[in-house]
């Protein structure tokens, strides 16, 4: 299990504890060169299109890879959607299910296969292997969840998700600080998505990005159930950014009487549930509230007269924002030699 997001990642200068963590980023990003330059890309034949992170956690790429699925779908694509699989502990590709469990097969999979009714979703570290499941099976276009540092898969257009607000963080690589390669990396990519602000001027103060290069600044907002914001709430969660959660409610209006913070992909037991639930009848009887991702790990533990006191809530990106980023993906795929559909 991750441990819990450091605070000092994202203060605008690096302090003690981070100058001191300075040399391990530099061994982990001598790690990440090296695998880089012994892996040897397979180009599938088909388009690739992978959505990834320079940063550790939190940025909304899971969200936006279901939107840019959906909006794929609704043009004529048949995508099909790589995933790791993190927790599984799969080599071996597996389409995922939604029956499955989030144990079995990792909690970003099912919030992906139970958003996307008849998009496949497949798991499993070999992702070549994965393709070639996925082609076999239809697809002609795969979306690489979480594929910016996965070398064996070649990609045909890489789209690089930053938070709009903690962006580079305090610029150094873990564990000094959030970054899984050198800030120049960010370059690296095609497209950048800047989540949760308008494509305003200056946003890209201070980022690596060339001018020349399209960018997207796409806003979220929650999903809330009808008449949530009129009961008292504690909110709950296992995120990269839990914090992110928790005022994304405030800003919506909601009432919170408490939040709890996990650490990434925390694996609930059903000891969690009980003194969550405590919690919540101690605190105005309150509704517990949390992420789609988390509702994926809970759902097993739940008794049904608990399942109207604990809701989802998840995050809907602006329609908008997700068609102009499609065009744009879209046209890179063109320029190298993929059609468009219709």
């Amino acid at each position: 299990m991750p441990p819990p997001t450091p605070r000092f990642w994202y203060r605008p200068r690096p302090g003690l504890r981070a100058w001191l963590l300075r040399p391990c980023g530099w061994l982990y990003g001598l790690a990440v060169h090296v695998h880089r330059l012994q892996s040897r890309p397979w180009q599938p034949p088909l388009p690739v299109v992978s959505v990834g992170n320079l940063t550790l956690g939190g940025t909304g790429k899971t969200p936006l890879v279901i939107a840019l699925a959906r909006e794929l779908t609704l043009r004529g694509w048949r995508p099909a959607v790589l995933s790791r699989g993190y927790g599984s502990g799969r080599r071996e590709p597996l389409r995922v299910e939604p029956q499955m469990a989030a144990a079995a097969v990792g909690d970003e999979p099912l919030e992906l296969v139970r958003a996307l009714p008849g998009v496949p979703v497949w798991i499993g570290s070999d992702r070549v292997a994965s393709a070639r499941r996925a082609l076999e099976a239809g697809a002609d276009l795969l979306l690489l969840d979480d594929g910016l540092q996965h070398w064996r898969l070649a990609r045909d257009c890489d789209v690089s998700v930053l938070d709009g607000q903690r962006r580079l963080g305090n610029g150094l690589l873990f564990p000094a600080g959030p970054l899984r390669e050198p800030p120049a990396a960010l370059a690296r990519a095609d497209l950048l998505v800047l989540t949760g602000m308008e494509p305003e001027p200056g946003a890209l103060a201070g980022l690596p990005w060339p001018a020349e290069r399209p960018w997207f600044g796409i806003q979220g907002r929650l999903a809330l159930p009808a008449g949530l914001r009129e009961r008292p709430l504690l909110a709950f969660c296992g995120i990269g950014l839990p914090e992110k959660f928790f005022a994304a409610l405030r800003q919506e209006g909601c009432r919170l009487v408490g939040c709890e913070a996990f650490p990434d992909h925390h694996p609930y037991a059903r000891t969690d549930v009980e003194r969550l639930l405590t919690l919540a009848r101690a605190q105005q009887n309150a509704t517990l509230v949390t992420t789609a991702k988390d509702w994926q790990r809970l759902v097993p533990l739940l008794e049904p007269r608990e399942r109207d006191g604990v809701l989802p809530v998840p995050l809907a990106l602006d329609p908008g924002g997700v068609a102009r980023l499609t065009d744009a993906v879209l046209a890179v795929l063109a320029r190298r030699g993929w059609g468009r559909h219709g």
